[in-house]
Parts: C-alpha cells; sequence; structure tokens
C-alpha cells in the first residue's frame, strides 16, 4: 500500500512540474474581423486550452467546436459587416497610405468598440461585482488599445500578440528604438528603406512621427475616454496601461523579416499557425492537380483582399496571360462567373490553400503578400510571384523578392506582358525553387518549436503574475530623450554659438587689422604747418 501511494506521489509530481502553469483562467480578445489574424491567434488559444488551461475567448471567428472543454467564445462576428462598409480595398492603392486608411477609419471604430464593450456576454464578465477573475489576458494588440484597460479591471498580466510585424506607435509603446526609414516599418510609406537619399529620408522621419503622434494624442484620448465610459473613471491611462504589457508574441521570422533590435519582451511565434498535417484535397480537385503533366499556377488574394475587386483591366490581363501559359490555373475568384476564362483556368470560391500549396505538381503560387501565405509557400516551397496591395503586403513582397524567392508585380500598373514575364521568370527558372527549399530548411533550423516556446512563455507571465524583469525602461523616456535629440540640440546649439562667436571676432579682427593697416600717423610739421 505504501508503495502504491508512493508511485502517486511522484507521478503527481511529475504531472504538476510538466504543466507547472495549467489552470489558469485566460480572457482572450481578438477584435479585428480577418480571419488571417484570427488564424494565429487561434492556435495560440486552443493548444492553451489543451493544455488545460481555462480559456473565454472573444473573437469574430469562432471555432464553435462542441467537444471543447472550458472553452467559451464570445461572437463578435457582426464586425464583419462593418469591414464591408470600407469598399473596395483595391481602389486604394496608390492613393492612401496606412497612415491615411487609419485616420479614415478611426471614427469608424470607436462605434464598432462600443458595440463589443456592449456586448451583453463581455459586459457580464467585466461589470463591477461580476465576481470575475482572470490569471491572464491575451489580446490582440492593433489599432485597439482600450482592450487593455480589461488588463487593469481583473487584475491580470497582460500578453499582447499581433498577427503581423508590429507598428511603429506599438514600437515606440513599448520602448523599442524608432528608425524611421527602417524598412521594417510598413505602416509609414511604401518607399521605406528604398532610397537613402535624404529627401526621401526626411519625408519617412516626418510620417514616422506624424503617425506616432496621432495614434498617442488622438487615438489613445478618444479610447481612454471609452475605457472611462465603461469601466469607470479609475481606469489608469492607456499609454501606461501599454508600456507595461508584460509580453508581445509577433508573427515575425527572422530568416524572412527585416530584422531590426526589440525590447526583451518581444518573442516571436512566425510560422505558429502552419499545421504539421494537411487535409486532403477534395476528390475532383486532387484528380484535378495530379493530371496537370505541366503543372499548375494557384492564385489566390487572400481573405481581404478578392480577386472579384481587380478592375476589368486588371483580370482581363490575367485573363489574357493564363490563356497562353501551358499550365493549369486554379484561381480563387469568389463570383460564379468569370468573363472570359480560358479554358485552362479553374475558379474555385473556396480553395483550401494547404494542400494545394502541398500538392507536388505545383509550380508557383501568386499572391497579394500576405504574411500568413508567405509562411505557408515557404512551408511548402513553392515560389512566388507577389502583388502586394496594403499593409505589411509591401514588405513582405518586397522581403521575398530580395531573397531571391518571388517577382513583384505593380497591380495599378499592370499589363498582360508583365503578369506573363514574371510567370516565365519564376516558373522556368528552377533557382526560384531551389532558393525557396533553402530558405525552408533555414526556417526549420531553430532550437525550439514556436508554438512550444509561445507556450512556455505565456505560463512564464501566468507564473510569475507578469514579466516587469522584461520590460525596457526606454519605455518611460520622452521621445526626444530615446532619439538623443536633446543631447543633439545642445552640441548643435553649442556648435553654431562658438562657430557666430568665432566668426564674430574673426570679422572684429579682420576690420580692426583693416583699420589699423589704413591709419597712418600725421607728422608734426606737417600738423604745424
Amino acid at each position: 500500500m505504501t508503495s502504491q501511494c508512493n508511485v502517486f506521489v511522484v507521478f503527481a509530481i511529475l504531472v504538476s512540474c510538466y504543466h507547472c502553469g495549467d489552470g489558469a483562467r485566460i480572457l482572450g480578445l481578438f477584435p479585428t474581423a480577418s480571419i488571417s489574424h484570427q488564424i494565429v491567434f487561434r492556435k495560440l488559444t486552443l493548444e492553451l486550452n489543451k493544455r488545460g488551461h481555462e480559456l473565454v475567448v472573444l473573437t469574430t471567428d469562432p471555432v464553435r467546436d462542441p467537444t471543447l472543454k472550458n472553452y467559451t467564445e464570445i461572437d463578435i462576428s457582426f464586425l464583419y459587416e462593418k469591414v464591408t462598409l470600407i469598399g473596395n480595398i483595391v481602389d486604394y492603392r496608390g492613393k492612401f497610405d496606412w497612415f491615411d486608411m487609419v485616420l479614415a477609419n478611426e471614427p469608424k471604430m470607436r462605434p464598432q468598440i462600443a458595440q463589443v464593450f456592449g456586448h451583453p456576454e463581455l459586459k457580464k464578465l467585466y461589470e463591477p461585482n461580476s465576481g470575475e477573475k482572470f490569471d491572464l489576458i491575451l489580446m490582440e494588440i492593433f489599432i485597439t488599445p482600450i482592450y487593455l484597460a480589461l488588463g487593469e479591471r481583473f487584475k491580470a498580466p497582460v500578453i499582447g500578440i499581433a498577427s503581423t510585424t508590429l507598428q511603429i506607435h506599438l514600437e515606440y509603446g513599448i520602448g523599442n528604438p524608432i528608425l524611421s526609414s527602417h524598412p521594417s516599418n510598413w505602416g509609414i510609406t511604401e518607399t521605406a528603406g528604398a532610397s537613402w537619399m535624404l529627401w526621401e529620408r526626411l519625408k519617412n522621419f516626418v510620417k514616422c512621427w506624424k503617425h506616432i503622434h496621432y495614434m498617442r494624442t488622438v487615438v489613445l484620448s478618444n479610447q481612454q475616454e471609452m475605457a472611462e465610459k465603461f469601466l469607470g473613471t479609475g481606469i489608469s491611462n492607456l499609454a501606461d496601461l501599454e508600456k507595461n504589457i508584460s509580453l508581445i508574441f509577433v508573427n515575425q521570422q527572422r530568416p524572412i523579416s527585416f530584422a531590426k533590435p526589440s525590447v526583451p519582451n518581444v518573442i516571436e511565434i512566425g510560422g505558429m499557425h502552419v499545421p504539421d498535417t494537411i487535409k486532403p484535397l477534395p476528390t475532383d480537385l486532387q484528380k484535378t492537380l495530379d493530371e496537370a503533366s505541366q503543372g499548375f499556377i494557384y492564385m489566390s488574394l487572400g481573405s481581404n483582399v478578392k480577386s472579384n475587386m481587380l478592375s476589368e483591366k486588371t483580370r482581363d490581363a490575367f485573363i489574357t496571360a493564363f490563356s497562353k501559359l501551358p499550365y493549369k490555373v486554379i484561381w480563387k475568384f469568389e463570383d460564379d462567373q468569370l468573363k472570359g476564362k480560358p479554358d485552362n483556368v479553374i475558379i474555385l470560391k473556396w480553395a483550401p490553400q494547404q494542400a494545394i500549396l502541398a500538392h507536388p505538381n505545383i509550380k508557383l503560387f501568386i499572391y497579394q503578400g500576405g504574411l500568413q501565405s508567405t509562411e505557408e509557400a515557404i512551408s511548402h516551397g513553392v515560389p512566388l510571384v507577389g502583388i502586394p496591395i496594403m499593409g505589411d503586403q509591401d514588405t513582405n513582397v518586397k522581403k521575398m523578392v530580395s531573397l531571391g524567392v518571388a517577382k513583384s508585380i505593380e497591380i495599378t500598373d499592370t499589363n498582360a506582358d508583365d503578369i506573363l514575364l514574371a510567370i516565365r521568370s519564376v516558373a522556368l527558372d528552377d533557382s526560384y525553387k531551389q532558393r525557396m527549399l533553402s530558405l525552408r530548411f533555414l526556417i526549420k533550423d531553430r532550437p525550439y518549436d514556436t508554438l512550444e516556446n509561445a507556450i512556455w512563455w505565456t505560463e512564464h507571465v501566468i507564473r510569475h503574475r507578469g514579466a516587469p524583469h522584461l520590460l525596457s525602461t526606454t519605455a518611460n523616456d520622452p521621445w526626444y530623450q530615446r532619439q538623443d535629440m536633446d543631447i543633439i540640440a545642445f552640441l548643435s546649439a553649442t556648435s553654431v554659438t562658438i562657430l557666430i562667436s568665432v566668426l564674430l571676432i574673426t570679422y572684429k579682427c579682420i576690420i580692426y587689422n583693416i583699420k589699423a593697416f589704413r591709419y597712418r600717423p600725421v607728422n608734426k610739421k606737417e600738423k604745424r604747418n
């Protein structure tokens, strides 16, 4: 009997050591209506649930799996109705940069936030004396800092998670170095990092700080007001809550991003959403791809940008180009009909992207430059033709081009010949494929599994009730001290003062010497006469 007890005690200790973060209650807040964002967050929340944590998840894309235990979802999919009001995203290309889009959509965010906070299931959690407790808040950090206030309401540490690389205002908020012309700053300008000319860098500098100023003054101020409306006037300043975020998970992988210095509490989780096993293709599509003896091309513009948003002229250019190819073309096209569709083109309203990319007959992937699609293409070793539309897509495509695994097309100024040239360059040159395979090997050559690393850090924050030891003190410094602008201003002023003083003294000396040289003493005899 005693030996059985000992075995039980040892087993219990081993289990507790293996899952030392288990049993936590986590609130997940993911309010962006975009499935490309949500699949990154979902991978982490489902795995945390599998490890024994209880989760309450506010999301626009519920999994609705009745077999999940201790996994409650608050459905805010109604926010997708608001996305449709924005209009045709392709039309924005070349007319607005990311800051312009934020500026235009900021007033529209407020009623959406009000709807979310007014949701009865969320309201039941945060209202006073609700008795609800959470050990951790896991939230998307994008353009809605108001949700940080819920961390304070529940007295729980906050882990932020970003489905893209960080925007510049978030870099500032957590104390990261601000490098205004660095090519990773996708939210500032499409030309960032493309030129070392002083004028280009000056424009980037102005746009960078303009963006930061707007987010820190207008957006934070408006959402502070809303936080106090829903949670009470005792809520701390959102800017202070932002710089005290315990950790930030960033969907970034150094080999395929423009690397830059980061503070210790930024943890990379790139590629986490890519599954180890792929669901099989539908039978008819499997047969079609198997019979594509010369190979096939897959084209998809993602979930936010759709192929039916393309202008008729651009659509016809793709149709003309595809008709001249010897390959099958699988085109994710959202309408029932495609006028002028060639025989070698198959349109699908929805496409099992990962299974298509995994097929051995694929030649290349034509895509919009989304980060998740980029990671999936790398995972399957498929070279690319990028057509960036918005957001971080320009940065992602530029990086792939710089690595020699992609060609780029400008959607606002393209024709059938340009499209054909890009496709043939990639499809007929085996070096693109070989470089992509090398890149895949580089991505996989790391000392840990990305998902396991994210779980470890999450439970680390839970165990220690936050991670203040990872926070950067630079987040508390004013902007001018972070960039040493006060020192630069002092040195500049001192140098100018000294230079002016030297010039004045030199001027006085020259004038004095000129006068002395011209001066001739009067002879006493001449003076008497």
